[in-house]
């Protein structure tokens, strides 16, 4: 007894060969998406805020440069109007958060997670400079959070919390 059957052609391409094609198109592929996303990327606003009871702004920031992140600090009436009015350090400076006093004319940024930096905002120059805490080492083992002005500005209250777990106490430091 005879058995037919029908029979598959015989492969001419190298299987191989396929599968290191697709590779090679997938990691170029993934290159120029990973290239396209730094150049878009390349500058990014981290942080904003306005005061309560003006029409002004202020933002942080942060392009790549020579030494790492450069952040840099921006003011203004408006986002389209706004100018640089400071430069943080490369690699060692980042700020962590922006408070304005309620009448928008003081706007202070807190750096490195400890000190208060205050800028006149009509002026948009820096007028003070302090630690809101004394830090213990790099990174500091506790941080300021929620900067509040006093009324004439003149004070600020803030959290000293230690740094990733609860336990803050409340701070009260002389800006002027």
């Amino acid at each position: 007894m005879s058995a037919q059957r029908t029979v598959p052609p015989s492969r001419t391409v190298n299987t191989g060969l396929k599968v290191a094609a697709l590779v090679v198109a997938l990691v170029a592929a993934v290159a120029a998406a990973y290239l396209a996303g730094k150049r878009a990327g390349a500058v990014q606003d981290v942080l904003s805020a306005s005061p309560a009871e003006a029409r002004r702004i202020a933002f942080v920031r942060k392009q790549p440069c020579i030494g790492g992140w450069c952040e840099t600090i921006w003011m203004g009436n408006t986002k389209e109007e706004a100018v640089q009015v400071a430069s943080l350090s490369a690699g060692t400076e980042h700020c962590d958060e922006i408070a304005w006093a309620r009448d928008g004319f003081r706007v202070g940024f807190i750096i490195n997670g400890y000190q208060l930096r205050v800028f006149d905002a009509g002026s948009r120059t820096q007028v003070g400079q302090v630690n809101l805490i004394d830090p213990d080492g790099v990174p500091s083992s506790r941080i300021v959070r929620g900067v509040t002005f006093s009324q004439n500005g003149a004070a600020v209250t803030f959290d000293d919390c230690p740094r990733g777990r609860s336990g803050c106490k409340s701070g009260l430091v002389a800006v002027r």
